[in-house]
């Protein structure tokens, strides 16, 4: 591991990994409906400043993301986690394949990938997939802020 120069700018990165870490961990869902909305109305926001400022298309293509995110913000999460789904049991597949030569051992991550492909390509169980995969984001947030506050990094 790399040591970090502690200031006062790497202390507040650390709290805020600390809190978006638990935030994710706890409100899970929430989490990701607020952070949707967010980014939705930044979006939108932007689009118009850029209207205001004379950048037309820059301006109409944010805000119409921005406007497609607020109205849609679950069915693009949804495809989001139906791609990332299919992706991960192509790659599941791959290194079954190519790990076959070394033994059992190395043949369980590639089987975890594919059973969590197939889990996120199964909608009903995307959303629990998705509060998983939160949760395993905040705790390595979390763990990333608490190292960065000694001087490390992952």
């Amino acid at each position: 591991m790399a040591k970090l120069k502690l200031t006062a700018n790497n202390i507040l990165t650390c709290i805020l990994y600390v809190v978006v870490g638990a935030l994710l961990c706890f409100a899970k869902g929430d989490m990701l409906s607020i952070m949707l909305t967010v980014i939705g109305v930044l979006f939108l926001a932007l689009g118009i400043y850029d209207l205001i400022k004379g950048r037309t298309v820059n301006g109409i293509v944010e805000a119409v993301v921005g406007v497609v995110i607020l109205i849609c913000g679950w069915t693009i999460v949804d495809l989001v986690l139906l791609i990332f789904g299919v992706l991960l049991i192509i790659k599941g597949v791959v290194d079954l394949v190519n790990n076959m030569k070394y033994g059992w051992k190395a043949l369980l991550a590639p089987i975890v990938m594919i059973v969590v492909g197939i889990l996120l390509v199964c909608t009903k169980f995307a959303a629990d997939v998705a509060n998983i995969l939160l949760i395993v984001a905040g705790v390595i947030l979390i763990i990333n802020g608490i190292l960065a506050l000694f001087g490390k990094k992952l």
